[in-house]
């Protein structure tokens, strides 16, 4: 692999934060330091370690890469995904659909070309047969249109994630009306750092003959030549990931956030990118419910990194905030099995009352049966303990790293364009032990052990980040 082409990845470490998904109806206030997440920065990073790390529990905001504790967490995100060729549009979806397109062409435009330009037997029965995704999203675009005049001209563009004014007074109308932020917390740089100058690299490939974008883009939405909308998106490999999405108030009875999804969706199967990721899903949260009905949907098991139907999760999911399907077989435990669990819905380890011993006061067993240190993700945090002790779901084990990766071999960033096998630092070899989070050795080996071997393999450490 050319130096060029690696991740530049710096390791912060494990870390408590504070969720703004659990908060009561009628609090504004973010839950403090009840989820935990292992976060790197990144100042370059190619979409296909970034494709490996969405597939390992992963996601980025701005240049900050993170991947959720999904045991230790008040609200647990569960990676989803859904195979867009497969995609069942529900009546309200195609509802949404219809109604913009006949806004946007009017009722005068339908009635002409229905005169002009009548359809054929074969255009007759394909509408009969059904609602079609794909012509229906791109139904009201001036470039599809006959030549007759529409009551709006609608266009959607896919355009480089660049900073414009435009793009900066949409964002600032949203979170202002929607998200209800003060004037203050509204920047400029804000909106640089979180939407715009995506640290992947942005590229073309050639896709069963399509030309294939790679990278970060922001989906435009014009209507007579006005920003009303826009997506921002990563184009992956494998993918079409959301990033977010935002819309004029003006707009809103519109259901952009269907128009969107469906759009994204059909953007996955023409685009030749075959799966279209919405981001976390948390099922205790009712603003995320809507993820759920874009169907057929896919959860990442977060134990396993496998994948499994949604309809087989949610029975468990309204059980408990925790589960992993894979470990769910595995031990053949019975859904309606009543076991004493903790906040998390985690099987607690048992102690006498009388017990003074602190350390098995911290002390849970966890959902492969083992025994995990630290239920709280802020007490893991402060620990000063390794990750390999610790323990997280969807982290190699030290052992596993071990039969893994050759950590001698993960390339260092040295400055200047300079990027070398870590093994030939001399102070790489000062301390053997890998659980040890205060040494090179351990820094370079938690991150390896979350990211994966495919990426570790890839990757540069970059200190100077």
């Amino acid at each position: 692999m050319q130096e060029s082409e690696r991740s530049l990845l710096a390791p912060i470490g494990y870390q408590p934060g504070d969720c703004g998904y659990c908060k009561g109806s009628n609090s504004s206030q973010r839950t403090p330091k009840s989820r935990g997440s292992y976060y790197v920065r990144t100042r370059r990073l190619t979409v296909e370690d970034y494709q490996a790390l969405v597939d390992r529990g992963w996601r980025r905001s701005g240049s900050l890469l993170y991947k959720p504790d999904v045991l230790r967490a008040c609200c647990s995100h569960y990676t989803i995904k859904l195979p867009a060729a497969s995609l069942r549009p529900s009546r309200d979806q195609r509802q949404a659909i219809n109604r913009w397109n006949k806004f946007v062409l009017g009722e005068k435009y339908y009635a002409e070309t229905a005169r002009l330009y009548p359809k054929t037997k074969e255009e007759k029965k394909r509408q009969k047969d059904g609602f079609d995704l794909i012509p229906a999203v791109h139904e009201a675009e001036s470039s599809n249109l006959k030549p007759v005049d529409p009551d709006h001209k609608f266009e959607v563009t896919l355009e480089p994630d660049n900073f414009t004014d435009e793009k900066f007074e949409l964002f600032r109308d949203y979170q202002y009306n929607v998200h209800k932020e003060a004037p203050s917390d509204v920047t400029r740089q804000g909106f640089r750092r979180f939407l715009c100058g995506s640290p992947l690299t942005r590229k073309e490939v050639q896709s069963n003959g399509k030309t294939k974008r790679l990278g970060s883009y922001h989906q435009c939405y014009r209507l007579d030549g006005r920003l009303v909308a826009m997506g921002v998106l990563d184009l992956l490999p494998h993918c079409v990931s959301g990033v977010y999405f935002l819309y004029h108030r003006d707009f809103e009875k519109w259901s952009f956030g269907k128009l969107s999804a469906l759009r994204e969706a059909a953007l996955a199967i023409e685009g030749d990118y075959e799966y279209y990721y919405m981001g976390y899903y948390i099922h205790s949260c009712q603003k995320m419910q809507y993820k759920g009905d874009y169907k057929p949907q896919f959860v990442l098991d977060p134990m396993t990194n496998s994948w499994h139907s949604m309809d087989d999760m949610k029975p468990l999911l309204d059980r408990k905030n925790f589960v992993s399907l894979d470990l769910e077989n595995r031990f053949q435990k019975d859904p309606t099995d009543q076991v004493m669990t903790d906040a998390s819905g985690e099987a607690v380890k048992q102690t006498a009352s009388t017990n003074d011993n602190k350390d098995d006061e911290d002390e849970f067993i966890g959902p492969d049966e083992k025994t995990w240190l630290f239920r709280q993700p802020a007490a893991a945090a402060a620990s000063g303990e390794s990750l390999f002790k610790i323990r997280m779901p969807g982290v190699m084990s030290e052992q596993e790293l071990r039969d893994q990766i050759n950590l001698d071999m993960i390339h260092v960033a040295l400055g200047q364009g300079r990027e070398v096998p870590i093994g030939l630092l001399q102070s790489w070899h000062d301390d053997p032990d890998i659980t040890r989070p205060d040494t090179l050795k351990g820094v370079v080996a938690e991150m390896a052990a979350c990211v994966g071997p495919e990426v570790a393999e890839r990757m540069a450490v970059d200190f100077g980040s």
